[in-house]
């Protein structure tokens, strides 16, 4: 079986976020508990979701009709509607989905090994479509029809895309922050002045 981890998410300004739980389904999957990994792989899912909005610079609240709730569901036909992702990277998103529902609503499902595998390597693509279109990588993918799809498509539904909304970088570490530190020195010394000039109004009284 081919080897598969996720640590190209540590460093990505998109999806680092995401690295625990991606690496949380591997564990899960080495230790043999497979519904688990579909059930993560269901919330990992609904967190890339949420970040394509964001990366997309969607509406949450698109309309939906009168007494419908928006979900997963109703998310990826929204994103699918508005993007045009290839049918064959939805049909990943629509399967982990449905693998994590029959986890979680029907105790009786039988999972398999296979089946676990396969919604790891569907989470993987995701990913590597992503990163791949938008900020132009050149990672592999582990299944062979998507490999294929993209290697067919690479110039229309795989080609580049663009980032529509700012991506905020995170500070690792305030304390080590530059203009962090000059700020807390300005306000120490502020406040040092301010204690300081009302003393001495305070002792000419």
């Amino acid at each position: 079986m081919a080897q598969l981890n996720f640590a190209f998410l540590k460093s990505s300004s998109l999806f680092s976020n995401q690295y625990k739980t991606a690496n949380k389904i591997l564990k899960l999957y080495e230790i043999e508990d497979y519904r688990d990994v579909m059930v993560n792989s269901r919330l990992l899912l609904e967190a890339i979701v949420k970040k394509i909005f964001t990366i997309e610079n969607l509406d949450r609240y698109y309309p939906v009709h009168t007494g419908n709730r928006r979900t997963l569901r109703s998310d990826t036909f929204y994103l699918q509607s508005e993007l045009h992702y290839p049918t064959s990277i939805i049909n990943l998103f629509n399967e982990v989905r449905k693998f994590g529902n029959d986890a979680v609503h029907d105790e009786d499902y039988s999972i398999s090994k296979g089946q676990a595998w396969r919604c790891i390597c569907d989470i993987n693509d995701i990913f590597v479509f992503l990163l791949n279109t938008y900020k132009e990588q050149k990672l592999y993918y582990m299944r062979p029809d998507i490999a294929m799809d993209a290697a067919t498509h690479a110039r229309d539904s795989f080609k580049k895309r663009t980032i529509k909304h700012p991506i905020k970088k995170t500070i690792t570490s305030k304390s080590k922050n530059p203009e962090v530190q000059l700020a807390k020195q300005y306000l120490k010394q502020k406040k040092k002045s301010k204690f300081s000039t009302r003393l001495r109004k305070f002792l000419k009284k």
